[in-house]
């Protein structure tokens, strides 16, 4: 139960948090009874962008979030280095914001598989530009169905660092229709080798990356090579690897 006490509380780190467009709450510990709390508040929130990062947030608060009714404008969603799981995650398709959202940042959040395919399957998400999975072991099943749903045509930035992909994940990414917009691919700590670079170099669809993160891969030099000498990466301006 929510009391007077915890909802005046919240209104209080809420005025301190309010910054035009923006409701910045990065670091409050609010934890699941602060986004309830939050929620009760029944406040109207005319922002666009939302940082919940780093508060101790389980699927219990994703909960209260993904179904209240308070963010109808929101583009920009911040929830890093917490712990809202697969269970949590699951929810977020039924979220009224979900189709306004241009960018998508759930790095550290212990997601796997069965939470990365509810994101990618859902038809919400056609404005993203942004989508941040780092450091959920998400695997190649999202991955690869990513790269087969147009719902994310307009994706611009993709972050798969440490999500445990393979060169089997590569090798459709690869030769993805649909993420031809995106620039920028962090692909990094991930178990790729040299068949990897190989598949990546020979591209024909992702031809617009100007950024590509591969370090702590295993593609070695001849893979850096593949990837310096490939007419695919014309644009590329800045690769890092290892």
């Amino acid at each position: 139960m929510i009391t007077q006490v915890k909802l005046d509380y919240i209104n209080r780190v809420i005025e301190e948090s309010l910054d035009g467009e923006s409701l910045e709450l990065n670091g409050k510990f609010l934890g699941d009874e602060g986004v309830e709390a939050l929620v009760q508040t029944k406040r109207i929130f005319d922002v666009e962008n939302l940082d919940l990062s780093r508060n101790k947030l389980t699927w219990r608060g994703a909960h209260h979030l993904f179904h209240c009714q308070l963010f109808k404008n929101l583009k920009r969603l911040y929830l890093g280095e917490n712990n809202i799981s697969d269970k949590g995650v699951k929810e977020l398709p039924s979220a009224d914001f979900c189709e306004n959202l241009s960018l998508l940042d759930l790095r550290y959040n212990n997601i796997g598989p069965e939470g990365g395919m509810a994101v990618v399957q859902s038809k919400k998400f056609r404005k993203l530009q942004v989508l941040i999975f780092q450091e959920n072991p998400v695997s190649d099943e999202t991955l690869i169905t990513l790269a087969k749903a147009p719902t994310f045509a307009n994706l611009r930035k993709l972050n798969f660092y440490r999500t445990e992909i393979t060169p089997k994940g590569i090798k459709v990414l690869a030769k993805s229709k649909v993420l031809q917009r995106v620039k920028h691919f962090n692909l990094a700590r991930n178990y790729l080798n040299l068949e990897s670079a190989k598949l990546l170099a020979n591209t024909k669809t992702l031809t617009n990356v100007e950024s590509l993160l591969l370090f702590d891969t295993g593609i070695g030099d001849a893979g850096v090579k593949e990837i310096m000498e490939s007419a695919a990466f014309a644009n590329l301006k800045t690769l890092r690897v290892t």
